[in-house]
């Protein structure tokens, strides 16, 4: 079953991102804005616009830019940067590691504190604990991600100076060997602890920012959960037998709880990388967020089909991660 499920929500991956691209193209396309004017200046000639134009083959009709883009993207060639200069493909070989090591870390967070948060309020139903969770978790969800971003970065950075402005490594500092790109984790691999320290003491901030809003949402969707289980005729018939109070709560009712919190931890790791993009900004952090802004920026067509791919990507798998999840949490659960 779980190789049919795989199998199905790779083949659905096809048209999605067939027709995701073919929106993206015609949006960015649309935009009035000339990537060949940009990239030479508004100095340039107009004959130099256009020769520059014929060589990025921006003057073709816009089918065959379509076409000879999607055969590309079947090679792994997403063209080049018009604004770097570079083939996309390496802008996101050098991107994608930041973002995912920002994005693993919050998810982390959000996951390690929302859950017991979650538990430990619906337990203490009516406590000091249970509210201040609750109040916790309404500030999570009314502020706006780049306003507490900002915020952070004041008061944190500028006011108390305990962490750093943002980026993945101070000037001077070299990272580590390249193994997996994510730098606290090649620091520990190759041994380099006072790397590994300074990496995690660049994430920290930019990492609780991001994370603040999925705990939010983790914490409220656990606690919900939970009230429900603790409820039910089985939660009270285990306590009647004399089953020790911890083991109740956790194998019994957290385990029939996980349902919803795993669907929503699920959803998390999306919202997580849409606001990447956001915390990217504030915190000069050289993630794919930064990168597809940049690219907005400037008109680069190639920079924003690609990483829009690549967002579009990570939710598919995400979800179907997901949907394997469901089947081991609960083997009633069938997807035929």
């Amino acid at each position: 079953m779980v190789v049919r499920l795989v199998l199905r929500r790779l083949l659905f991956l096809v048209p999605v991102l067939v027709g995701l691209s073919i929106v993206t193209f015609v949006i960015s396309h649309v935009v009035p804005k000339d990537p060949a004017r940009l990239m030479l200046g508004p100095r340039a000639s107009r004959a130099a616009v256009e020769r520059l134009r014929d060589d990025l083959g921006l003057n073709d009709p816009l089918p065959r830019q379509y076409l000879d883009y999607l055969v590309g993207v079947t090679r792994l060639d997403f063209g080049d940067s018009t604004r770097t200069r570079r083939p996309v493909r390496d802008d996101l070989s050098r991107t994608l590691p930041a973002t995912a090591e920002l994005t693993l870390y919050s998810f982390l967070l959000a996951a390690l504190a929302g859950v017991p948060l979650g538990v430990v309020s619906a337990v203490r139903r009516g406590s000091w604990v249970d509210h201040a969770s609750r109040a916790v978790s309404i500030l999570g969800l009314a502020l706006p991600v780049f306003w507490l971003a900002i915020m952070a970065q004041f008061f944190f950075f500028f006011r108390l100076g305990w962490f750093p402005d943002g980026r993945r490594l101070p000037d001077g500092v070299a990272p580590p060997p390249s193994v997996t790109s994510l730098y606290t984790v090649d620091a520990l691999l190759a041994g380099q602890w006072d790397t590994f320290l300074t990496a995690l003491r660049h994430l920290a901030l930019p990492t609780a920012v991001l994370a603040y809003g999925s705990l939010a949402v983790v914490t409220r969707m656990v606690r919900g959960g939970m009230l429900e289980v603790l409820g039910q005729d089985y939660i009270r018939t285990a306590r009647a037998k004399g089953l020790e109070h911890r083991r109740v709560v956790v194998r019994h009712a957290l385990k029939n709880a996980l349902l919803p919190t795993v669907t929503s931890l699920g959803l998390q790791v999306g919202l997580l990388l849409s606001g990447a993009f956001l915390v990217e900004i504030v915190f000069s952090w050289p993630g794919v967020g930064r990168y597809a802004v940049e690219a907005i920026e400037s008109g680069d067509y190639n920079g924003i089909m690609a990483t829009t791919l690549v967002v579009a990507i990570a939710f598919v798998l995400i979800n179907l991660v997901v949907d394997v999840l469901y089947l081991f949490l609960d083997p009633r659960i069938s997807y035929a």
